[in-house]
């Protein structure tokens, strides 16, 4: 059997270290960081720690008993789905970092990790509070719409994880850009519309969302956009990659589509669906430095909901306790290598 080697003195430098291949020391070096974006991503991910106890869900139940039916059968939907993408995510994540050599992409990767097993924390906790956390959590066992997606949610992720190559590494990372960027956002806004009437949902979901999309997108957006740079990326595997979010589209708009059939809520339609979520997939695939393909439309008020609920500088905080609610605004260029 192949044995690993935790420690490697005759390892290449830390600023070699490639994010597929190589032969790595297997120190960890904060002060050498060869891309810039995975030290300051994790920086950013740290100084934003936070639990679900900072959130206040006491009214949770009496809230959610003043919901109409559809509006309580969309919250009970949405976190039954939204929970599994994060549980889905952690156990990835975890497969998806030993196909990395690079020690402090790994180190981000791990940090992020714990925020996921945080986020299914926080939809335990929401959804005790709330009173109905046996029943949302098996919902996948009665629901076949609910059941598929996530079935294909996870079919992604285990299609290329067995690596192998900077191509299947490529593509694993794509499944994650997906996750990111693609399956929570309808769930996102379904829970923003309902705003004021379930505030603990929405604050829990306020913290979450700014997880997603300020720190663990823009992770795998350079990982993904590295091991493209790094490597002799072939012309097909980019093809797979756009096949890819166009089934995550596909995916993302036949739940969407079904929740709003069986339902309806808040002026919400299929064609508002439809322009949020190909908007949202063109933005994605120029964060990962592809060409956009679906058609783009002016920004729609899903977005705007989405958006407005990112802002980092609303301050919230227990004059005692002194625990504030906000986002450290952040002064670093993600994106940038």
């Amino acid at each position: 059997m192949d044995v690993k080697h935790y420690y490697n003195p005759h390892g290449e430098e830390i600023l070699d270290e490639k994010i597929y291949g190589g032969n790595p020391t297997g120190f960890v070096d904060f002060n050498k960081s060869k891309y810039r974006w995975d030290s300051n991503i994790y920086d950013l991910m740290n100084a934003n720690t936070w639990f679900p106890s900072e959130v206040n869900t006491s009214t949770e139940k009496k809230n959610f008993d003043k919901l109409s039916p559809n509006e309580q059968s969309i919250y009970k939907m949405t976190f039954a789905q939204l929970s599994f993408n994060d549980s889905a995510q952690e156990e990835y994540l975890s497969d998806f970092r030993s196909l990395a050599s690079n020690r402090l992409v790994k180190s981000t990767i791990t940090l992020q990790m714990m925020q996921e097993v945080n986020h299914s924390k926080s939809y335990a906790v929401l959804l005790d509070a709330c009173g109905n956390s046996d029943e949302v959590f098996n919902l996948y066992k009665y629901d076949d719409m609910l059941n598929q997606k996530n079935q294909k949610i996870a079919e992604q992720f285990a299609r290329h994880i067995e690596g192998g190559s900077a191509d299947k590494m490529l593509l694993s990372a794509m499944a994650s850009v997906n996750l990111e960027g693609i399956y929570f956002l309808l769930g996102f806004s379904y829970i923003y519309l309902l705003g004021d009437k379930v505030p603990g949902a929405r604050d829990m979901i306020k913290f979450i969302a700014r997880d997603e999309l300020n720190t663990h997108l823009p992770l795998f957006a350079n990982i993904f956009k590295t091991i493209q740079k790094e490597n002799k990326i072939q012309t097909s595997t980019i093809d797979s990659a756009y096949t890819m979010i166009e089934e995550a589209v596909q995916i993302e708009l036949e739940y969407g589509k079904y929740l709003l059939q069986q339902f309806p809520i808040m002026g919400t339609t299929e064609e508002l669906m439809e322009r949020t979520v190909y908007n949202y997939a063109n933005d994605r695939l120029k964060k990962i430095g592809l060409r956009p393909i679906f058609k783009q439309s002016e920004t729609t008020y899903l977005q705007k909901l989405v958006t407005k609920h990112q802002e980092m500088n609303e301050v919230k905080s227990n004059f005692f306790e002194s625990n504030v609610s906000n986002y450290a605004k952040s002064s670093i260029d993600l994106n940038d290598f």
